[in-house]
Parts: structure tokens; C-alpha cells; sequence
């Protein structure tokens, strides 16, 4: 049997792409370019550990395993090679190895493909000073952009229910 090389897929090609299920053959992932996927790496931050949620700044997606649990907290950056898969219209991963790396592969992963600055610049608009209103911002571009943020180091609280750009 041949080995499947694991393709570096950003997660929202993952999120966005078509299921595909054949007779005696592993499912696969199509994106919308084209590319057939088997096996995808993807780098990105813990944003929950009860069920291993991962997001590369582009979506997050759940990480599954019928190995041991991870050894992953909220806020790690971490490496998952793994099958992607799809469960009642939602596509996860089935991870082959899940393990914490060191943030440079985060950054150098999304030199290749940027993350939109759009929050940024709205956290910046909305701060009149003291920071933005958490859930007014949340509200805007979602509370798990806010979470994959504050882990990456990009914004911080200041106080309960305001944040704001580190600069």
C-alpha cells in the first residue's frame, strides 16, 4: 500500500471543500482548486482542549483521535498530520500525530498565506482608549478570531470585557 503525503491545507480550504467517499478507497477531501487531499499538516493554535479545537487564523476545526488524549493546553501552537474526515456535514480531522511546535512554524506557515488583518484594524477603530468592547467586536467577526487572537499574542484584555492591539 502506498503512503499518502500529508499536504499543508490552511483550514478553511478544508471547511470549504467537497466530501468524497468511495468503494474501497480512503475518503478524501476535494478543495475548491482542484487538489484531492488524503492526508493534510496543519499548524494553528489551541483554542479548546475538551475536544482538541484548532485554528490557523483562517477557521478552526476539530481534532479527533481514538488514541491517548492530547497532551495540548488552550493557547499551545500546534502540529496535526492527519485524515480529514466528515461527520454529519462537518469535516474534522483524524489525527495521526497532534503535537505542541514551536510558534516560528506558525508564522512562517502564514507568510505563505497571511491572515487578514480586517480584526485588527476593527479592535483599532472601536478603541476609544481603554479597548474595544469584547462583545461588540465578537459580534462582528466571531468569538473564536477573538480566542486564536488573544493566544497568538496579537490582542490582549485589559480589563474583563476590553481588549486591545498589543502594538
Amino acid at each position: 500500500m502506498e503512503k499518502d503525503t500529508a499536504v499543508h491545507t490552511w483550514i478553511s480550504e478544508l471547511n470549504s471543500g467537497s466530501f468524497i467517499q468511495q468503494e474501497d478507497e480512503p475518503s478524501t477531501i476535494q478543495l475548491q482548486n482542484g487538489t484531492t487531499i488524503k492526508k493534510t499538516r496543519i499548524y494553528g493554535i489551541a483554542v479548546s482542549t475538551e475536544e482538541l479545537i484548532v485554528d490557523d487564523g483562517t477557521g478552526s476545526i476539530l481534532v479527533r483521535t481514538f488514541e491517548a488524549p492530547f497532551n495540548i493546553q488552550i493557547g499551545d501552537p500546534v502540529l496535526v498530520i492527519g485524515r480529514p474526515r466528515m461527520y454529519e456535514r462537518q469535516c474534522y480531522i483524524l489525527g495521526e500525530i497532534v503535537k505542541k511546535t514551536d510558534k516560528k512554524w506558525l508564522e512562517i506557515a502564514q507568510k505563505t498565506h497571511p491572515i487578514k488583518q480586517e480584526p485588527i484594524e476593527l479592535i483599532k477603530t472601536l478603541d476609544k482608549g481603554e479597548g474595544a468592547n469584547y462583545e461588540e467586536v465578537a459580534a462582528r467577526i466571531g468569538e473564536e478570531k477573538i480566542i486564536h487572537l488573544l493566544a497568538t499574542g496579537e490582542i490582549f484584555e485589559t480589563r474583563p470585557g476590553k481588549i486591545k492591539v498589543l502594538e
